[in-house]
């Protein structure tokens, strides 16, 4: 997990520097899923050894990591998972969502990723990669510009038109030297083309030889929107395109649609939710609050 600071997790404000180490550090156990060493840590996250080993230490204490003495390695405990345990059960219960995700890249054998909104870029909160689908690396907390990126379009479905010329309005106008200017039109088109099929498709956009199929997850699912997408290589999204949205289609049915057992959505009566135009073709589904 060697980051790329002009593409990955580069914030827009200035945040504190030891809670920003504190998350990126459980957002690479959540990458890794197995226990690692003061040096993995600092070498792979560009920290200093000795405040990682601080950082890790403290985590110890705090009970949030676990630490091996033998193996001199650190692992998360399950105070990690039990934090946000309480949140949203019909799309976090009994680990729906994850199931979700793992189901889709396993029947499409790609990369699958669920982004959200964070400011003016789109995040990557989930990543699954089976066997290194795509050729480069995909890290948790990736930021793509709202404007440039399939998932970012795919969130963008949820606004209206004016909306969107607002914010990009004030995007061109305080972009920094030699920062692009977002073509406005060019982005409205794409949020048309996105409501017309219910999915967003793309390639060689972001990555060059690479591509996604993105889709929004129900809207009666979370209280902000969030987006679902295929990655591959440019071939593949070529050529599988019908069948890529069919199986993100399928899939969030099974999960969260009509037929969806309650059991596994943690709620007492299954959640409807449509196709997936219907959950992309009206703007403003959700409140924007860019947060």
């Amino acid at each position: 997990m060697t980051l790329d600071k002009n593409t990955q997790k580069k914030p827009q404000q200035r945040v504190v520097k030891s809670v920003a180490r504190t998350l990126e550090t459980l957002e690479f156990f959540d990458e890794v899923r197995r226990p690692v060493n003061v040096v993995e840590v600092s070498g792979q996250l560009g920290y200093p050894q000795s405040s990682t080993s601080a950082l890790l230490k403290s985590m110890v204490a705090m009970g949030f990591l676990s630490y091996d003495t033998k193996g001199r390695t650190y692992f998360p405990t399950d105070r990690v998972p039990l934090i946000g345990s309480w949140m949203n059960p019909a799309l976090f219960g009994e680990g729906a969502l994850l199931r979700l995700l793992n189901a889709i890249s396993e029947r499409s054998k790609q990369v699958v990723l669920l982004g959200a909104r964070n400011g003016d870029d789109a995040q990557y909160i989930q990543v699954v990669n089976p066997n290194k689908a795509v050729p480069h690396h995909i890290s948790l907390g990736t930021r793509r510009p709202l404007g440039t990126s399939g998932v970012g379009s795919a969130l963008l479905s949820t606004m209206s038109s004016s909306e969107v010329q607002r914010m990009f309005h004030r995007i061109n106008a305080y972009r920094t030297d030699g920062e692009p200017v977002v073509d406005i039109k060019t982005v409205l088109a794409s949020i048309s083309a996105t409501r017309e099929k219910g999915y967003f498709m793309s390639y060689d956009r972001v990555v060059q030889g690479s591509g996604l199929i993105a889709t929004l997850l129900p809207r009666e699912c979370t209280d902000r929107p969030l987006v679902v997408g295929i990655g591959a290589p440019t071939d593949v999204i070529r050529s599988r395109e019908n069948e890529l949205a069919a199986i993100l289609q399928e899939e969030i049915d099974r999960f969260f649609g009509n037929e969806a057992a309650p059991a596994k959505i943690g709620a007492s009566a299954p959640i409807s939710i449509g196709t997936a135009r219907d959950r992309i073709e009206t703007p403003k589904l959700w409140a924007m609050t860019g947060s």
